[in-house]
């Protein structure tokens, strides 16, 4: 893949070679519901074949499963071949269990990805042997439907470099990219603690986090497929509501941070039905 997109009075040029990237170690993290394994199968055998893909590329990926709990089916766990599986005793959350994956992981990336939906191996192949500046510390991707490989909403057209901070600053809703689309450094991801304890949208505060700690890239590369079903939250009643108070709360945690250095407030946007 290879791209060229202005950035606040500069331009990127994004390269991908033969050579192994920077990044040669991708750990993906995966938090699963003990009863919310019925996809699991389909999610490991996507990995299988990327993980096939990218070592003819000198790199390595590494698979972070947590059980948010007890009660779940250990045949379907044990079938997926996760690399390091850890169940959680009681049921603490998407976020709490995304950390346990992350505090699991080793690699120089993280990458989320639900135990419902698949990685689309050429896209995420891409990604992974795209050469990034060393400054970059995150990368988001785009996603689209698994069913009929539909766009999703907040698809990515261009490659577009941000600068430290930016995302915050320009946050729109709906976000700039689907917010658990994104690659982060393993190093920021720990330094920042993780996915924040909210019940809805941790996620973007997970994203506006890590653009805080430096810039990043939005690249319009299909890495994941996204499963649609009855049991996503955003079709659970009352999610709009807990989105509004989701992003009063990011708004006053980021406005906190930045009022310790002297920066200006931002305000969150409006937020959009989904």
């Amino acid at each position: 893949m290879a791209g060229r997109a202005s950035a606040g009075g500069g331009e990127i040029q994004l390269t991908a070679g033969s050579e192994a990237a920077p990044h040669t170690h991708i750990s993906i993290v995966t938090a699963v519901h003990p009863q919310r394994t019925e996809y699991l199968t389909e999610t490991a055998e996507s990995i299988a074949v990327a993980r096939d893909s990218l070592g003819d590329h000198g790199i390595g990926i590494e698979w972070c499963l947590v059980v948010d709990g007890p009660g779940v089916d250990r045949s379907t766990v044990d079938k997926a071949g996760a690399d390091h599986v850890l169940q959680l005793p009681i049921t603490q959350g998407v976020s709490a269990a995304r950390n346990h994956a992350l505090a699991l992981s080793s690699g120089d990336w993280v990458f989320p990805l639900d135990a419902d939906d698949m990685l689309d191996v050429d896209g995420f192949t891409a990604l992974a042997t795209t050469r990034l500046a060393d400054d970059i510390v995150w990368v988001a991707t785009n996603r689209c439907w698994l069913d009929d490989r539909s766009r999703t909403p907040r698809w990515i057209e261009e490659p577009r470099r941000w600068r430290r901070y930016q995302l915050e600053e320009e946050w729109t809703s709906p976000f700039p990219f689907h917010p658990n689309n994104i690659m982060v450094r393993r190093s920021i991801a720990l330094a920042t603690f993780g996915w924040p304890g909210l019940g809805v949208n941790e996620d973007v505060a997970f994203c506006l986090t890590a653009a805080a700690a430096g810039p990043g890239l939005t690249l319009p590369t299909l890495t994941v497929l996204y499963r649609r079903w009855s049991g996503q939250t955003i079709v659970r009643p009352g999610y709009h509501e807990s989105k509004v108070h989701s992003f009063a709360t990011i708004e006053a945690a980021v406005n906190a941070r930045r009022g310790r250095t002297g920066m200006p407030p931002i305000r969150a946007p409006r937020p959009s039905p989904h």
